[in-house]
């Protein structure tokens, strides 16, 4: 479970976001993007893996930096992936090219996405995030072909590529190209993707970035939904996060239940 920041850090933290101790959640919401080692500082976290392959069109996004920031990788381990997010194809190909020439080897598995194979995989101890066995890269067209295209219901297009690290750690680099055909800030187009607030945090390398709601959310231990592309998946997200200790506002709760009744009775 995550714990609560002490009172020092609650207002060190709230100091750091340019809030008051006394102040109300509202006061936190729609706060620039700070310094992580200021943060890391602050709550006394470990030291984040795979820092080096960020920057200004690479980012480290969603509940990875979450469970670092309640000091969920500090108290039960290293466990879960790493979601690095691209702003470009290009910028993709470089973190990838750059991750195979230090040692990252590219994950051949292929993971079951229905609820039979996936069931058969766990009870045959198939471990989702166990490394690929005799994956090994040569050439382009190695490259290219475990990049999968993948196409969300309203159309928009994914692009993915896994790896693994030294350490066992699987890392996901993602590009969503119309994320960032029409111009504005790459990294507000980024997290506005995200589907929940306590989720909306992006790490640049240097600077921790978050969304409108992210910082009060945290603070409160609640998640809203800000963005549902896949209610399924969003719904299946927010009753995982509420096992952690971050509880739906209501108003959630009626969007997404909403939302799951209109995709089984679509109208007609």
């Amino acid at each position: 479970m995550p714990r609560r920041f002490t009172r020092a850090e609650d207002a060190q933290l709230r100091a750091l976001l340019g809030a008051t101790a006394s102040s109300d959640s509202s006061a936190l919401e729609d706060r620039p993007p700070v310094s992580f080692r200021e943060v890391q500082h602050i709550l006394d976290l470990p030291e984040l893996p795979h820092l080096h392959l960020l920057g200004e069109d690479t980012w480290l996004l969603g509940g990875r930096l979450l469970r670092w920031l309640t000091g969920e990788m500090r108290s039960g381990g290293d466990t879960g992936d790493y979601d690095l997010f691209c702003g470009s194809l290009e910028a993709l190909e470089r973190t990838a090219r750059r991750m195979l020439d230090t040692g990252y080897t590219p994950c051949r598995r292929k993971v079951a996405t229905q609820w039979g194979p996936w069931l058969r995989d766990r009870a045959l101890g198939r471990d989702v995030h166990a490394p690929c066995a005799g994956a090994v890269f040569e050439g382009d067209g190695a490259l290219q072909e475990r990049l999968r295209l993948r196409r969300f219901p309203d159309g928009r297009e994914m692009y993915a590529l896994e790896l693994h690290s030294q350490e066992g750690h699987l890392l996901q680099l993602v590009h969503i190209p119309a994320l960032f055909a029409g111009g504005g800030e790459p990294v507000r187009n980024q997290l506005a993707f995200t589907d929940l607030s306590i989720c909306q945090f992006l790490l640049d390398g240097q600077r921790l970035h978050a969304g409108p709601h992210a910082w009060a959310d945290l603070f409160r231990r609640r998640v809203r939904v800000v963005q549902m592309v896949r209610p399924r998946i969003t719904a299946g997200r927010m009753v995982k996060y509420a096992g952690r200790g971050f509880w739906p506002e209501t108003a959630t709760l009626r969007t997404v239940t909403r939302a799951l009744l209109a995709s089984r009775h679509p109208p007609r």
